[in-house]
């Protein structure tokens, strides 16, 4: 019986250990935050408007509005898990080219955003970024296109359960945080209840009410294609994939090229019917 208790401990031990690693690693992986914005748009010389808002408990949250005259549709645009809004203003300049205006704004922890980041303080950013484009800016949800990059795209299909917006655009993404952990940490096998974070994107697909652009690079070094591949496959119809041939995670929209953002704006203008 000691011996058993003893064998117990030590699993317990281990497990414990190992549940903490994961943990410390897991949000190491997944932020990556720049406090300093380096570049705006009036550095390209596109118009804009700093705005400032709240998140659900309290932090303070920007982002930039980018209004076109005439829209094809309005992007909010839900950037990955490094670096801050800065860092995508060629992106943003080249939808606005494109006919889009685009609300772009920073998660807590994220420039010049209050707070730190967490998996649930991401989600009501995320929720109170719509809140901010519908009701303060009042951009009909009818109008409105989420675009949502890696950690971005979770955090818009989980932004779009249940809202009657245009369409929603994923670009590298991956099913879950679980599908990535098993790639993250191979060749550990990781038991499931060891992953913290849960991040399910196919979970949150099941409650849009919109029509889906599944975008990915074939050469991604960060998501494999072939997790992209899988999101489309078990999403739910209307739906349509588009691979960016020799495009890896970041630059899709840099190798895609004219056909790219064609593609982005076909959809955008004319999505396939919502779900009911």
């Amino acid at each position: 019986m000691a011996f058993v208790l003893k064998t117990l401990a030590v699993a317990a031990i281990v497990a414990g250990a190992l549940k903490l690693y994961i943990l410390y690693y897991e949000r190491r992986l997944i932020f990556f935050p720049i406090r300093e914005v380096n570049q705006t748009p009036a550095d390209v010389g596109i118009s804009f408007e700093w705005r400032r808002f709240l998140s659900y408990d309290g932090n303070q949250l920007t982002g930039w509005w980018v209004r076109h005259p005439e829209p094809i549709a309005t992007i909010l645009f839900f950037h990955g898990n490094a670096g801050n809004i800065g860092d995508r203003l060629q992106n943003l300049a080249l939808l606005r080219q494109r006919g889009f205006s685009v609300f772009i704004f920073d998660y807590r922890g994220y420039g010049e955003s209050e707070g730190k980041p967490s998996e649930e303080g991401l989600k009501m950013d995320a929720d109170a970024a719509y809140e901010e484009l519908t009701v303060q800016l009042g951009v009909p949800p009818e109008e409105i296109v989420f675009f949502g990059r890696s950690l971005g795209a979770v955090l818009a299909a989980h932004t779009a359960r249940g809202r009657p917006i245009r369409g929603i655009i994923l670009e590298g993404c991956f099913p879950s945080a679980r599908e990535m952990a098993e790639i993250i940490f191979a060749p550990i096998r990781v038991p499931h209840p060891f992953i913290s974070v849960d991040l399910n994107t196919i979970a949150y697909l099941k409650l849009r009410r919109c029509p889906l652009l599944v975008i990915h690079g074939t050469l991604d070094d960060v998501i494999p294609y072939r997790l992209g591949q899988d999101l489309f496959s078990r999403a739910e119809h209307p739906k349509s994939f588009y691979a960016v041939e020799g495009g890896s995670h970041n630059d899709c929209y840099l190798v895609g090229g004219a056909a790219y953002f064609d593609r982005i704006a076909q959809f955008a203008a004319a999505p396939a019917a919502a779900i009911p």
